[in-house]
C-alpha cells in the first residue's frame, strides 16, 4: 500500500512519468497542427490577396484604355461631323464652341476607382500580417491630376458639404441605413469574438479527447451560429450597397439641378473653360466619390472597432505589450514600405497616357487613311507607331521591374517576417518564462491559474491549445484590422481627390448660375480686329434684357464673343410682327452670334434688349437636334408626349405637320408614330431639316430664328416652307446666303466682318435675279 501510495510502483513516479510525457508530446502535436493550419490558411489567404489587388489593377486599367478607345470614337465621330458642316461653320463663336466640345469628348476618358469590399474576418486562421501595399496599386488614382489634392480644411469643409446633401436629415433613409451599417459592424465584431473562442474551445476539446465537448462546441454551437453570422455579413453588403445607391441618386440629382437649369449646360460647355470634361464628372466621378465615401465609413468604422475589442481581449490574455509588439510592428513595417514604394499612381497614370497615344496614332491612321494613301506614307506613319509603341512597352517594363522591387521587399516584410513575430509573440507563454518574459506573461499565468515553470497534465495541455488558438485568431483579426486602418489612409486620399473634382464641379455650376458671373474666357483677343482693350471694356458694360414685349428691338448693343472679340457694336435696330428679317455677312461676322445673345445663351452687353418671353420664341439650327425618343417625340420636341395628351393633340393633327413638309411617308413606316431609333442616323440632312420646320410649325411661336436651317432643302420645298410660316403667323428672322430667300423678307442685316452693320428695307428691285434650280445670282 504504502509502495503504491509512494509511487514506487507501475502506477507511481514511473507511470507518471511516462504519461506525462505522452501527453507532452501530444501536446505539441497539437500545437503543431495548429500552427500547420495557421500557416497554410495564412500562406493562402495573402497569396489570394495579393492575386486579388493584381487582377483588381489590371483589370482597373484595361477598363481605363476600353473607355479611352470609346472616347476617342466619340471624338472621330465629332471630327466627321465637323468635316461635314465646315463649309457652313461662320461666326468664331461657332468655332470655339464646337473645339470646347471636341476637347471635352477628347478629355472624357474615365478614371475607374478601387472598390474593394471588407475582408470577411470569420474565416480559417491566417497568419497575422502587416497591411499590403498591392492595394495601393491602383491604376486610375484622382490624385494623379493637375489639381494639388490635400486632405486639410477645405477638403473636410467639401466633404462635410457632400454629406449634408446624401444625408438631409436625421430622419432621412440615409441616416437610418448609415445607423444600420454602424450596428451591423458592431454585431460583426462580436461575432468575430465568439469565433476565436469558439476556435479555442474545439482545440481544447481535440487536445483533451472530449468528445461530447467537441460535439458541442464544433457541431451544435456553430450550426447555431451560422445563420446569425451569414445574416449578418450579408446584411451589411447589403445596407452598403444601399447607402451607395442613395447617396449617388441623392447628389446625382442635386447636380442635374444645377446643370439642366438656367441654361447652364450652355454655359458650362461654351462660355466658360474652368471645367472640359463636365460628362466625366456627372456620370463617373461623382459615381466613384459615392463608392469611396460609403466605403471608407465602413473600412474605417470597422477596423477601429476591432482595434479596440481585439486588443481589450488580447490584453487579457497576453498583457498589455503582447497587441503592443504587434501594433509597433505593422506600423513600422507600414513606415518603411510607404517611403520606399514608387509613386505607382504617376507610373500608371503615364502608362495610360502612352496607350491612349498608342491607340490615337491607330484612329489617326483611319481617319486620314485616304490622305495618307496619297502621299505614299505608310511607312513613315510605321515608324511613328511603332516608336510610340517602343516607349510604351519601355514604361511597363519600368513599372514591372518596380512592382518586382517592391513586391519583393513586401513579401519578406508582410509574409514572413511578420509571421515569425506572430509565432513568437503567441508562444511566449508557453516557451519563455524567466526574466522580463516572465513578467509579461505573469497575468496569463495568473488567470490560467497555471505555472509555466511545471510539467504540465494533459488539462493543461488543453488549455494551452485552447489559449494559442484563441489568442492566434484575435492576432489575426487585429493585425488586418490595423491593415485596413493603414490602407484606409490611400483611400482617404483618393477621397480627398475625387471630393476636389467634385467639388470644383459644384463650385462651378454655382458659379454660372449667377448671371454676373457667366462669362469666363480667355485672354483678349480683341487684337485680331486691331481695337484697343480700353475700347472692348467700354463695350462689355452689362446690359439690360427685357422679356415682357411683343417685339424684338436691340438698342446700342454690342456682341462680344466667349473669347472677348468685339464681333458688333452699337447695333440699333427693331423687328416688329410680321417682318420678317434677313441677317447676311462673311464668316465670322457674328450672324450666329446675334442670335445666341437673342436667345440668352451669351451675356448681354452695352445697351438694352427688347424681345417676348422665350416660350414665344423658337430657334432652329443647321443641325437640327433630334432627341432620343419616337417620332411623335421629335415633332413636339421639348414637349413631351403626356403634355401633348393634355392639350387633347392627336396624331392625326402631327401627320398634317408631316405633309406640310413633304415627310408623311415617316409616319406609315414601321411602328409609325412610336416608332424608336436613331434618328440622326436613319433620316437623311433634308429630312432632318424639314422635320424641324414641322417642329416649327407644331409649336407656332411668335418670332423664329433660323440659322441656315433650309440649306439642304430643295428651293421648290424651301419656298414652300416659307410662305407656310408667313401663313401660320410666325415672324422669321433668318441667317442665309441663298438669295432665293429675299422675297420671304423685308427687312436686310448685313454685317461687314470689321464690326460694323447696316438695317435696311429689301426692296422689290434689289431681289436678286435667280436662274437654275440651285438658285445661282445672276443679277442684283
Amino acid at each position: 500500500m504504502e509502495f503504491a501510495i509512494g509511487g514506487r510502483g507501475p502506477g507511481g513516479w514511473a507511470g507518471a512519468f511516462r504519461a506525462a510525457s505522452r501527453r507532452r508530446r501530444a501536446a505539441r502535436v497539437a500545437a503543431a497542427v495548429v500552427a500547420g493550419v495557421a500557416a497554410v490558411g495564412g500562406a493562402t489567404y495573402y497569396w489570394t490577396q495579393q492575386a486579388e489587388c493584381d487582377e483588381e489593377n489590371s483589370t482597373q486599367l484595361e477598363n481605363s484604355i476600353d473607355q479611352e478607345a470609346q472616347a476617342l470614337l466619340e471624338l472621330q465621330r465629332e471630327r466627321s461631323k465637323a468635316l461635314v458642316s465646315s463649309a457652313t461653320v461662320a461666326a468664331s463663336g461657332d468655332g470655339v464652341s464646337r473645339g470646347r466640345r471636341q476637347a471635352t469628348a477628347a478629355a472624357a476618358t474615365a478614371r475607374a476607382g478601387s472598390n474593394r469590399g471588407i475582408v470577411n474576418s470569420t474565416n480559417v486562421a491566417e497568419f497575422p500580417r502587416a497591411p499590403s501595399m498591392a492595394a495601393l496599386k491602383t491604376s486610375t488614382d484622382p490624385t494623379s491630376s493637375r489639381t494639388n489634392v490635400k486632405v486639410d480644411r477645405k477638403f473636410f469643409a467639401q466633404l462635410w458639404r457632400f454629406v449634408r446633401i446624401v444625408i438631409p436629415s436625421l430622419r432621412s433613409r440615409e441616416c437610418w441605413v448609415t445607423l444600420g451599417i454602424g450596428a451591423t459592424l458592431v454585431a460583426r465584431t462580436r461575432l468575430d469574438i465568439w469565433v476565436s473562442d469558439n476556435a479555442g474551445d474545439i482545440v481544447k476539446a481535440i487536445v483533451a479527447r472530449d468528445r461530447d465537448a467537441f460535439m458541442r462546441k464544433c457541431v451544435r454551437d456553430i450550426s447555431i451560429m451560422m445563420f446569425p453570422m451569414s445574416l449578418v455579413n450579408n446584411v451589411l453588403k447589403l445596407l452598403i450597397s444601399l447607402l451607395r445607391v442613395m447617396a449617388r441618386k441623392r447628389l446625382t440629382l442635386y447636380f442635374h439641378e444645377l446643370y439642366l437649369s438656367q441654361l447652364t449646360f450652355y454655359k458650362a460647355t461654351n462660355l466658360d473653360n474652368r471645367i472640359q470634361n463636365i460628362d466625366q464628372l456627372v456620370t463617373q466621378d461623382v459615381e466613384k466619390f459615392c463608392t469611396t465615401l460609403v466605403n471608407l465609413y465602413s473600412n474605417v468604422s470597422k477596423p477601429l472597432l476591432d482595434v479596440v475589442l481585439f486588443s481589450s481581449r488580447l490584453a487579457r490574455s497576453l498583457g498589455a505589450k503582447g497587441p503592443a509588439i504587434m501594433i509597433g510592428y505593422f506600423i513600422l513595417t507600414s513606415a518603411i514600405l510607404r517611403k520606399l514604394q514608387p509613386p505607382f499612381g504617376r507610373l500608371t497614370a503615364d502608362e495610360q497616357r502612352l496607350e491612349g497615344d498608342f491607340r490615337l496614332c491607330h484612329s489617326r491612321l483611319i481617319m486620314h487613311a485616304e490622305e495618307i494613301a496619297f502621299y505614299g506614307g505608310g511607312q513613315r506613319e510605321k515608324f511613328f507607331i511603332n516608336g510610340t509603341f517602343e516607349k510604351l512597352l519601355q514604361h511597363m517594363q519600368r513599372i514591372f521591374m518596380a512592382r518586382f522591387r517592391i513586391g519583393l521587399l513586401d513579401s519578406i516584410l508582410v509574409k514572413y517576417l511578420a509571421t515569425i513575430v506572430g509565432y513568437c509573440v503567441v508562444s511566449m507563454p508557453i516557451f519563455f518564462t524567466s526574466g522580463f518574459v516572465r513578467t509579461l506573461l505573469a497575468p496569463l499565468g495568473r488567470s490560467l491559474n497555471v505555472d509555466f515553470e511545471k510539467p504540465t497534465d494533459a488539462d493543461d495541455a488543453a488549455q494551452v491549445a485552447e489559449m494559442y488558438t484563441r489568442n492566434s485568431r484575435l492576432l489575426i483579426s487585429l493585425s488586418a484590422a490595423i491593415g485596413r486602418l493603414v490602407l484606409s489612409g490611400k483611400e482617404l486620399t483618393r477621397l480627398a481627390g475625387y471630393t476636389t473634382r467634385v467639388g470644383e464641379l459644384d463650385s462651378v455650376l454655382r458659379d454660372l448660375r449667377r448671371p454676373e458671373n457667366a462669362l469666363h474666357g480667355s485672354v483678349s483677343a480683341v487684337a485680331k480686329l486691331g481695337m484697343e482693350d480700353v475700347e472692348l471694356r467700354a463695350a462689355m458694360v452689362p446690359g439690360r434684357l427685357v422679356d415682357n414685349v411683343d417685339y424684338v428691338r436691340f438698342e446700342h448693343v454690342n456682341i462680344v464673343s466667349p473669347d472677348r472679340i468685339l464681333l458688333a457694336k452699337d447695333l440699333c435696330f427693331e423687328v416688329p410682327p410680321g417682318t420678317n428679317v434677313l441677317i447676311t455677312g462673311p464668316n465670322g461676322c457674328g450672324k450666329s452670334s446675334l442670335f445666341r445673345v437673342l436667345c440668352g445663351l451669351w451675356p448681354l452687353y452695352g445697351g438694352t434688349l427688347y424681345r417676348p418671353p422665350r416660350g414665344r420664341m423658337f430657334y432652329i439650327p443647321q443641325r437640327p437636334y433630334l432627341a432620343i425618343g419616337s417620332l411623335r417625340e421629335q415633332v413636339i420636341y421639348p414637349m413631351t408626349t403626356l403634355e401633348m395628351r393634355d392639350r387633347n393633340i392627336r396624331d392625326e393633327d402631327l401627320q398634317k405637320l408631316l405633309d406640310e413638309v413633304h415627310l408623311g411617308e415617316l409616319s406609315r413606316r414601321r411602328n409609325g408614330w412610336d416608332n424608336v431609333c436613331d434618328w440622326s442616323d436613319v433620316l437623311s440632312g433634308g429630312e432632318k431639316q424639314r422635320l424641324a420646320m414641322a417642329r416649327l410649325f407644331f409649336h407656332r411661336p411668335q418670332y423664329a430664328v433660323l440659322d441656315e436651317c433650309t440649306s439642304a432643302v430643295s428651293l421648290d420645298v424651301e419656298g414652300y416652307l416659307y410662305t407656310h410660316a408667313r401663313e401660320l403667323g410666325i415672324t422669321l428672322i433668318t441667317v442665309s446666303h441663298r438669295p432665293s430667300l429675299w422675297r420671304f423678307h423685308e427687312k436686310l442685316l448685313r454685317f461687314d466682318g470689321h464690326g460694323g452693320w447696316t438695317f435696311t428695307d429689301i426692296r422689290p428691285e434689289d431681289i436678286p435675279q435667280l436662274t437654275g434650280v440651285n438658285g445661282e445670282l445672276v443679277a442684283a
